[in-house]
């Protein structure tokens, strides 16, 4: 199996089943029932014929078009379009998927540039269910004149609105697809791949033919083969005016955003469109990012939800008006929360538990900081009466996992989830989720036995903080301390020291201080308040991660020192913080210079990726990262309460 394209260009969907497509409106990933797993397609390929002649197939993806994409405004319909360079033939592709329903729809419009007639044939060649190879199947329904490809509760049928010309199942199909003879000598088989011709009839000049393509999906053959029926005997332009209408009703309930700027405010849009995509409608997880290395051949994937992400995007979704999506999103949290009080580094959105590499304490301190900000924005005590248990849980966790020599919490792994530490971040973090938590316990009139204790906990870590992570001899905060620099083997430095990081008495060695500048530094006072920005040692460190970590050839903020991560590139989160500090200090010019540079590192389709080139300002990893879109999302608002922008 080939490695996939690492960047999707663009995505459709309806919070249960994901689509992502290429900038040749080729469709590389399609997740169903949830947005971050089963992934269902190896090869999905489309593409014209010419009826009376042989090996004439040209894919929709080959380099014989001139192709240009966009979306419908205020909507999750793609339109592809394509003009053939040495073919007659101009082709309309609208992709989306049908609101509440296991649907894709995929629309043309097929012109006959020429001055001829034509007729023409539409081919397609799929490959789906790639999961547990040995079990997948693949059959043709002649009843609903679809190609089925299935794997044990995962059925997914291509049909079509007019019956199908030829098929053919595996053999080959791919060459026989390209040759335009397809044989049905076997309607079902255990074989990953397929293929189908339709007829689509004579073409005269200036005249344009529509075909209308679906994709169902269902847990049995059944269900499946009813939605197949139901599907085909809906009109397309129904089903597509559902859709936009149910696009547009949604952003009509969000906050409305007018700066007179015309790509802020679009991109503003365009970023609420996102969010709804990257939400597990059913279990309110939020998804990091559709996911581009399936194979982990330059990351650890991404499709999960992390806590750190989602206490940025909840806050960034409580300012847009979608507080019912965060009340969701927290009914998701507390369900997830382990039985000692923490949360692992990363889930499913179905709430199990997904591939980690160790605890990061910072998403327990962020998540319960997080719910703060959704009561100060509502106001809802019942919100607060419910989610207590998981609260005081999760800070009674964080109170246990001091480190009694430092005063900060223990070694976990850094936000970057690259490093083993007492991190700076993570100790500004787990101080924000305690006081929050004390706030909470007040607000509420509990005892102050309780809020009591953990207000001198994070004094104490806020002393540590001061007294273990400030460096005079560099004027600025460390990165950590008692920090495993080399994962492979013993610390490079004669710095270094063991400590025990278990209770069956296993040791590591770890180097004693990191100086490294890191954008998370950030995090003492932007958003968890250990500080306020106008702190001296807060605005020399700041001082620093501005004058070390800006590209020089392209601006934007990089995440930290020799970051070497996909080249070490400016990222959109690191940028927009930094604007996020200076507009607590009020220097709203410098605020608007990073907004206007990641407004600028958007995608042509209005997605903001994780990274920029350093060289070549484009998008370079990621696309869409939801943290990038929070980031400009509150930046966005700060700016407008300000009176700013």
């Amino acid at each position: 199996m080939e490695i996939k394209t690492y960047f999707n260009n663009a995505i459709i969907g309806n919070s249960s089943m994901l689509g992502c497509l290429t900038d040749k409106g080729e469709l590389v990933r399609l997740y169903w029932p949830n947005i971050d797993y089963p992934q269902h397609i190896e090869r999905f390929i489309c593409g014209i014929y010419f009826f009376d002649k042989k090996h004439s197939t040209v894919w929709l993806s080959d380099d014989k078009w001139d192709i240009s994409q966009g979306y419908i405004d205020g909507t999750n319909i793609l339109i592809t379009n394509y003009v053939g360079r040495d073919i007659e033939i101009e082709i309309s592709q609208m992709d989306f998927v049908v609101p509440d329903t296991n649907i894709l729809v995929r629309h043309y419009e097929i012109k006959n540039t020429g001055l001829d007639n034509c007729n023409l044939g539409y081919m397609l060649y799929s490959s789906f269910i790639t999961n547990n190879q040995d079990v997948r199947g693949t059959l043709f329904d002649f009843e609903n004149e679809a190609l089925v490809h299935y794997r044990h509760s995962y059925y997914i049928s291509i049909s079509a609105d007019k019956d199908a010309h030829k098929f053919q199942l595996g053999n080959n199909a791919f060459d026989a697809a390209k040759s335009t003879e397809l044989h049905g000598y076997d309607s079902i088989g255990m074989m990953h791949d397929g293929a189908v011709s339709w007829d689509l009839g004579e073409n005269l000049p200036g005249k344009t033919k529509s075909f209308t393509l679906y994709i169902c999906a269902s847990g049995n053959l059944k269900a499946l083969k009813s939605l197949m029926n139901e599907t085909r005997q809906c009109k397309w332009l129904e089903q597509y005016q559902l859709t936009e209408k149910y696009w547009r009703d949604f952003l009509a309930k969000a906050r409305s955003v007018n700066t007179g700027i015309p790509i802020i405010d679009d991109l503003y849009k365009r970023s609420l469109l996102v969010f709804k995509l990257m939400q597990n409608e059913r279990t309110g997880g939020l998804l990091a990012a559709p996911e581009v290395d399936e194979d982990f051949t330059k990351c650890g994937r991404y499709a999960y939800c992390w806590g750190r992400d989602a206490a940025f995007i909840t806050e960034a979704l409580d300012r847009c008006g979608f507080e019912n999506m965060v009340d969701k999103f927290y009914e998701w949290a507390i369900n997830t929360q382990d039985y000692d009080g923490s949360w692992h580094q990363r889930y499913y959105l179905d709430g199990n538990l997904a591939p980690s590499w160790g605890l990061q304490i910072d998403e327990t301190g962020a998540l319960i900081w997080g719910m703060l900000q959704h009561y100060k924005r509502t106001k809802d005590r019942s919100f607060l009466e419910k989610m207590w248990l998981s609260i005081e849980k999760g800070v009674d966790f964080l109170v246990s996992f001091i480190d009694k020599e430092t005063g900060l919490p223990k070694a976990s792994y850094d936000l970057w989830e690259e490093r083993m530490g007492e991190h700076t971040y993570s100790s500004a973090a787990v101080y924000g989720g305690i006081m929050a938590a004390v706030e909470m316990a007040k607000t509420l009139g509990l005892s102050s036995k309780i809020s009591d204790k953990w207000e001198k906990t994070a004094s104490g870590i806020k002393k540590a903080i001061d007294e273990v992570l400030w460096e005079e001899e560099y004027g600025r905060y460390l990165r950590s301390v008692r920090t495993k620099l080399n994962p492979w083997g013993s610390e490079f430095t004669n710095e270094k020291m063991l400590i025990k990081v278990n209770s069956k008495g296993d040791y590591r060695d770890v180097t004693l201080k990191d100086s490294t500048v890191d954008v998370s530094l950030l995090g003492l006072c932007i958003p968890f308040g250990v500080f306020d920005t106008d702190n001296p040692r807060i605005e020399s460190t700041v001082e620093a991660i501005e004058h070390l970590l800006e590209s020089p050839e392209v601006g934007g903020i990089g995440r930290y020192e020799n970051d070497n991560y996909v080249g070490g590139n400016p990222w959109i989160i690191a940028t927009l913080w930094i604007a996020l500090y200076h507009i607590d200090r009020k220097d709203y010019i410098k605020a608007r210079e990073y907004l206007k540079w990641a407004v600028n590192a958007r995608t042509e389709l209005g997605f903001l990726p994780e990274q920029i080139d350093k060289y070549t300002g484009k998008p370079a990893w990621v696309i869409p990262l939801t943290w990038s879109h929070a980031m400009f999302v509150l930046v966005l608002f700060e700016l407008v309460e300000a009176r700013a922008i």
